[in-house]
């Protein structure tokens, strides 16, 4: 578009500039002094021409970004729609949700649905410890399996709090979308979780019951033989340490000896004094098992190796009365430590 120039009294557009050219023809015919300078005439022709060419790529361009922006608008009209219909349908669903029976107790559903897994965890640590205060190898294995199923019933613990916690979140950010069948299956995950809890008691009271039993048959057990076996064999400590009192732990071993009102461990005592102590106390034992008229028979393996020679005469001595009593079997290969002991020999002798 040619430009306006107030200068020269031409308006803006082509069709001034022809009708401006027109005039001055006239002019030219009629006044000969009026004509303008032709020089100057052509140059602001092709100004205006520069200027209508710059201002017609300018309309193209604008043009285009309309063109741009009316086609980046369509989407966006298209999503505001759909973003209006899914809010509508959003508030349609608050609505029903809301006028559910069961939205007024949710708060407190959820909250006793917590502490039922509380109280469920402190049973479940009860009866796991309960379970695991015994230590025989079959009591080990049944705990192990409780604590596998225990691992199991926690997961699914977590996996419920995760539910309630991401039940709750939906709630508040989504206005509590398909909140009832949530709420149905973290429902019937909780009484999952208390039936498993429930398996696990019995099973840890079965355990526990196991457990007392055998306490019991030990305590019986011991009762039974730890008193004869103790009351036997201190005929013959005493004559091995005199003024000792011997002492046994619950599964028969000799446990320690007492002089002078001062306990001693088995294992302080020299490697001598435990190996006669111990044949001391298979004799004893043998003794109690010939008075309820059991066969007996004392099988001796290389013993008194670290007596010394006054201990050894006396261990031999005590060993020849009880042959007097039982049979008496030692494998020795110390021939002349036992060679003035009567009895039946047997020897081996290598062919090599």
């Amino acid at each position: 578009m040619t430009p306006a120039d107030d200068v020269i009294g031409l308006a803006a557009g082509p069709d001034a500039l022809k009708l401006f050219i027109a005039e001055m023809n006239d002019e030219s015919e009629t006044v000969e002094a009026d004509i303008p300078d032709i020089t100057l005439l052509t140059a602001r022709l092709e100004d205006a021409d520069t200027a209508l060419a710059r201002a017609e790529g300018s309309q193209e361009g604008a043009v285009e970004a309309l063109r741009r922006v009316e086609q980046e608008d369509a989407p966006l009209a298209g999503a505001e729609a759909g973003a209006t219909s899914t809010l509508a349908n959003a508030n349609n669903q608050i609505e029903t949700i809301e006028s559910r029976p069961e939205f007024p107790t949710l708060t407190a559903d959820v909250a006793r649905a917590r502490e039922q897994t509380a109280e469920a965890a402190v049973k479940l640590e009860d009866a796991t410890r309960d379970a695991t205060a015994h230590d025989p190898a079959a009591i080990t294995r049944r705990i192990e399996t409780i604590d596998a199923r225990l691992k199991a019933a926690g997961e699914a613990r977590a996996k419920l709090e995760m539910d309630v916690a991401r039940l709750e979140g939906t709630i508040e950010s989504e206005g509590g979308k398909g909140l009832a069948d949530r709420e149905a299956g973290a429902r019937e995950e909780a009484e999952a979780a208390r039936a498993a809890l429930q398996r696990i008691t019995e099973e840890a009271d079965t355990l526990k019951l196991l457990r007392d039993t055998l306490d019991e048959a030990r305590d019986e057990t011991s009762a039974k033989f730890v008193g004869p076996v103790a009351k036997r064999a201190k005929r013959h400590i005493e004559r091995l340490l005199p003024g000792c009192d011997l002492s046994f732990s619950e599964d028969l071993t000799l446990e320690a000896i007492v002089r002078g009102g001062i306990s001693e461990g088995c294992g302080d005592l020299s490697r001598g004094t435990q190996e006669q102590l111990a044949v001391l106390t298979r004799i004893a034992f043998a003794d109690m098992l010939l008075e309820q008229g059991r066969p007996v028979s004392l099988i001796l393996d290389d013993p008194l190796v670290y007596a010394d020679d006054a201990r050894l005469d006396l261990m031999v001595e005590i060993l020849i009365e009880a042959a007097e009593r039982m049979q008496v079997v030692i494998l020795t290969c110390r021939d002349r430590a036992f060679r003035h002991v009567p009895g039946n020999r047997v020897s081996m002798v290598s062919s090599g």
